[in-house]
């Protein structure tokens, strides 16, 4: 088993500096990862480290 860190939208988008809308926007048009844990009532969503990895990994290859 892999102990995977969690990453916070909040801290997503300080790495990217990009706001919620545009991580959204990602998902649907760049094959950005959901996330393992959906935010709602004031609560960040969570995405696993190794997913965002993956895909910055996927960009990187693409360019």
């Amino acid at each position: 088993m892999t102990d995977d860190r969690l990453i916070s939208t909040s801290q997503l988008c300080e790495r990217y500096g990009r706001s919620p809308d545009t991580l959204l926007r990602w998902q649907k048009q760049r094959g950005f990862p959901r996330p393992v844990i959906q935010g709602g009532h004031g609560a960040e969503s969570r995405w696993r480290e190794s997913d965002i990895k993956a895909w910055e990994d996927r960009q990187t290859r693409a360019a």
